[in-house]
């Protein structure tokens, strides 16, 4: 498929966690709401960043939010409206029910082409696939895999 930029793609939403004990309650969420090709990798704050490796900016430590020095950063793409609402719902309340403030930051970013790579699989095939990877059943089928985007 080639990219059509006048096509939509659905989004991409990108979110930064500054408290890592949050992942798994955002990730089981949106797991249970059919998000399952979620990405999550490691990141470190500009501030947390130089503040432990360039000695003259070590004063900033002080700044930076609970003093952790790794991020995690998520990021899926969603191609139903709905679905990306009812994701950043969902995560806005984590964060929120910590009662502290600085716990990341989200963006969402329109997508001009949205597409899965390999061989087509049908939706039970594809519901089998992400139980064995997550060694327990997940609610209801997620949409089939080859599903175009609204």
């Amino acid at each position: 498929m080639k990219p059509d930029a006048d096509a939509s793609g659905g989004h991409l939403l990108i979110a930064v966690i500054n408290d890592e004990t949050l992942l798994e309650e955002i990730i089981t969420g949106w797991l249970d709401m059919g998000i399952t090709g979620a990405t999550v990798f490691d990141s470190t704050d500009l501030l947390q960043l130089i503040s432990h490796h360039i000695p003259i900016f070590a004063g900033f430590r002080s700044m930076t939010a609970g003093g952790g020095y790794h991020n995690k950063t998520i990021f899926t793409a969603i191609d139903k409206q709905t679905l990306l609402e009812n994701a950043v719902t969902h995560l806005e309340a984590t964060c929120r029910k910590t009662g502290t403030s600085s716990q990341g930051v989200y963006f969402v970013v329109p997508l001009t082409a949205f597409g899965r790579l390999g061989l087509d699989m049908s939706a039970e095939h594809y519901q089998r696939h992400i139980e064995k990877k997550l060694g327990r059943p997940i609610p209801g089928p997620p949409p089939p895999p080859d599903e175009a985007p609204p």
